[in-house]
């Protein structure tokens, strides 16, 4: 039996996420995937969304007249102290 603090940090935690249609991922509530635009910052470490879906961590370079592969970015999460 959860104690009402153990109780209110699981639905605190719940609001945040919840599982796809699948049940194999969880996905964010309240974070979102950003289009690649003039804006995203260049030469830091973010999360990319490639054209196939898949996503990785790396560095976003803009090459003028190469074809993008990257669609999305997201800044990484942190550690809540």
């Amino acid at each position: 039996m959860d104690t009402e603090d153990e109780e209110f940090e699981r639905f605190k935690h719940e609001q945040k996420f919840r599982l796809d249609s699948t049940f194999t991922a969880a996905v964010a509530q309240d974070y979102f995937w950003m289009p690649i635009d003039d804006q995203t910052p260049q030469g830091v470490k973010v999360l990319l969304l490639g054209r196939s879906g898949v996503a990785t961590m790396g560095h976003y370079i803009y090459k003028v007249g190469e074809t993008q592969f990257w669609t999305h970015w997201a800044p990484l999460p942190r550690k809540r102290l």
